[in-house]
């Protein structure tokens, strides 16, 4: 469970106008992507930009846009938007490409635009899912040292939600 007067903060979007980051972690179904997004609507309502991305999907955009020639164009809209939404970071190991694609991007944003990310792996293991250490370090330290870390714990809020966990199975 968050803290309410962490939210109420984050709510505040005082973040977004130092340019700071969130990261949010934790296991699968417990609420990360909803409160990123929730994160970046209340901005929106504050009069800021928001776009959303899954990360593998973004990571297929920009190698696309670098083969059709929209990659420059591509990371001049990603740095110009007040908060990027980067959900399910570390789901799938880099390849050295992502991640100087991933540098390129959170160099142009870092300490003038904002990045949500979130992820079911722990900060201490995002290392691990770049092939670069020396990338890595680099990416990271534009992430992670301005952010505001969220931590959720929790059963999968699609588990207890789900009418289907509490019928009993059906066998012909």
């Amino acid at each position: 469970m968050l803290n309410r007067s962490v939210i109420e903060q984050l709510a505040a979007c005082d973040w977004v106008r130092r340019h700071q980051n969130v990261l949010v972690t934790g296991p699968t179904g417990v609420g990360k992507s909803y409160v990123a997004c929730a994160l970046a609507h209340r901005a929106c309502l504050e009069g800021f930009t928001a776009k959303y991305y899954r990360l593998p999907r973004l990571l297929e955009d920009l190698e696309i846009a670098r083969g059709d020639g929209r990659y420059l164009k591509l990371l001049k809209q990603l740095a110009k938007t007040d908060i990027l939404v980067l959900d399910d970071w570390g789901l799938a190991k880099l390849t050295s490409a992502n991640q100087r694609d991933l540098l390129e991007l959170l160099d142009d944003r870092h300490q003038v635009k904002s990045t949500i990310a979130t992820s079911q792996l722990p900060l201490e293991h995002w290392y691990e899912s770049m092939p670069d250490p020396t990338l890595a370090d680099a990416m990271l330290d534009r992430l992670v040292h301005n952010a505001h870390r969220l931590v959720l714990e929790g059963p999968s809020m699609r588990k207890t939600l789900s009418d289907l966990n509490s019928n009993p199975e059906i066998t012909t």
